[in-house]
């Protein structure tokens, strides 16, 4: 009995997650039988679930904060429609807050068209949940073809799509140091997570074929600026005193929510089953063009449709058999629906460009911090990557402080 219990402890040190493991990547296993020490070992692939439970406890989580905040920090009373922000996604309430703004003369009448049905910032909203869906299942698309650390460096000039789009689609005017502050900062991230030690690199299936990821890649970063730019579009429009940062993500969890729930429904591997069958029928209509063997590689092979369980209720099933991975799986929206608030609330103060030069930063500072408690090393021109950052954030700094000493100072001469 001894020497079971000692098998037993010795498969679930086997299967301990390591500190940078993550939900999708822990091996979970029953452990509960001592007749088979290693019982079942399953990895969670339900992202779209994980993406829908971390949706619906933002919504939870962000709700309850701006109940809280709103009744806190007004003196007269509001409606929970109001404090929530919903009363400005209905087409009248939408038009009274563009009155109110100026944006829209107050004898325009009722709203007319498809704004009768569905308010112009709804319809913001879903264009917005929609491309954000998009862009994430093509970023996952695009690790077949290339591998995560190049993705990853790719996604370090984030900043030019953002303003690229804002400038494009909204023919906003940025100060020129802003340029500079963009091309400063990309730069040193480049610099730092592309000359650093080169790792060897297991090539996956279908690397062969990277053209085709940088090409998602590309159209996943375009989507991503035109995410931002519209946010930024929204609070430029209504306000941040009719539409807050957090409303916007109260309102953008519900939509993701109720779009990853109808994929929920659907069965499990329909999507894969989908891609694999049109790559494969264009391959049949192309062969032997030499397009017809990039689509497919080596498998000619009809793929099989999917099973008929909605990948809900798999999803639920594998929750049951492992709870550890549902403690995981909560934890996981928690942290997440918690980072999102603050996420929102920079949006809404500082704009898109600041959030994004916070996210792309933030794996330099959290090497530098890895330097100092770890004792890592840095390649030399690592830090010459470092040194462009930080040069380019001081401007930006500098240039902040400046522009608030001039403001302070035109106010005491109108004082005055």
């Amino acid at each position: 009995m001894a020497k079971q219990n000692g098998v037993v402890q010795l498969a679930m040190r086997k299967v301990r997650r390591e500190p940078s493991d993550t939900v999708t990547s822990t091996v979970y296993t029953t452990g509960r039988d001592v007749h088979d020490p290693l019982g079942e070992h399953e990895k969670f692939e339900y992202g779209v679930l994980l993406n829908a439970v971390q949706a619906l406890f933002s919504c939870l989580a962000v709700s309850i904060y701006l109940l809280v905040t709103s009744s806190s920090g007004t003196g007269h009373k509001q409606s929970w429609m109001s404090r929530l922000g919903l009363d400005v996604l209905t087409p009248r309430g939408c038009q009274q807050a563009l009155v109110a703004r100026g944006k829209e003369s107050s004898v325009a009448g009722e709203p007319k068209g498809v704004n009768r049905i569905v308010s112009p910032l709804l319809q913001q909203y879903l264009m917005i949940s929609a491309m954000q869906s998009t862009g994430s299942w093509l970023s996952i698309v695009s690790l077949r073809f290339l591998s995560f650390p190049a993705i990853t460096l790719a996604k370090s000039s984030k900043l030019v799509p953002v303003l690229l789009m804002n400038v494009l689609l909204y023919r906003r005017k940025f100060a020129p140091y802003k340029y500079a502050v963009v091309f400063l900062v990309t730069l040193g991230v480049y610099m730092f997570m592309a000359l650093g030690k080169a790792k060897a690199k297991k090539q996956g299936p279908g690397s062969s074929h990277g053209h085709i990821g940088l090409i998602l890649l590309a159209i996943h970063l375009l989507l991503d600026g035109t995410i931002n730019s519209t946010q930024d579009n929204v609070f430029a429009t209504y306000g941040t005193d009719l539409v807050t940062g957090t409303q916007m993500m109260l309102v953008m969890n519900a939509i993701s929510a109720s779009y990853m729930s109808f994929a929920l429904l659907l069965p499990e591997g329909l999507g894969t089953f989908v891609v694999s069958y049109v790559r494969w029928a264009s391959a049949q209509l192309l062969h032997p063009h030499w397009i017809a063997a990039m689509l497919v590689g080596d498998s000619w092979v009809r793929p099989l449709p999917p099973s008929y369980t909605p990948q809900l209720v798999a999803g639920a099933q594998f929750l049951l058999r492992h709870p550890d991975a549902a403690l995981d799986v909560a934890m996981y929206a928690m942290a997440g629906a918690a980072g999102q608030i603050a996420i929102f609330e920079t949006l809404e103060r500082f704009g898109s460009l600041t959030l994004v030069s916070i996210t792309v930063t933030r794996k330099l500072f959290t090497m530098l911090l890895s330097i100092v408690v770890y004792q890592h090393h840095l390649q030399s021109m690592q830090w010459v990557g470092i040194a462009i950052v930080f040069s380019g954030l001081f401007l930006e700094v500098r240039e902040k402080q400046r522009q608030s000493a001039a403001a302070r100072a035109a106010r005491a001469s109108k004082i005055q």
